[in-house]
């Protein structure tokens, strides 16, 4: 089991999410922390991004604005908004700006290597 820790932002270093350029991603829990969430921050810039999860993810707002769109629904969300996503949902994650969003995920995909 793992102890408790703190996660001084800047701590992680910052990958493009999924090799797409204008995104950045901090994985902060991951697999190395916890055998069953994980967490981190995205940030994407000027992007349009479809994606399709099969874990629930609960998206919380930090600064700027973007859109998710899920079968035909829009969703404007704004600093301090939070997006509840079921698992098996298609979606897009949408920015004309940039957007910096904090993420949490239950299950942990175990084949998601995490930070320390």
């Amino acid at each position: 089991m793992s102890k408790m820790r703190l996660l001084r932002a800047g701590q992680t270093g910052w990958d493009a999410w999924k090799g797409v350029s204008g995104t950045r991603i901090a994985r902060l829990v991951g697999t190395k922390l916890s055998k069953t969430i994980g967490a981190g921050i995205l940030e994407i810039e000027k992007n349009t991004i479809p994606s399709t999860i099969d874990y629930d993810e609960i998206i919380v707002v930090l600064e700027g604005q973007f859109r998710s769109t899920s079968k035909g629904e829009v969703f404007n969300c704004n600093p301090g908004d939070v997006l509840w996503i079921p698992a098996n949902t298609s979606f897009t994650l949408e920015t004309d700006s940039k957007a910096r969003i904090f993420y949490v995920r239950y299950p942990m995909d175990p084949s998601i290597a995490g930070a320390d």
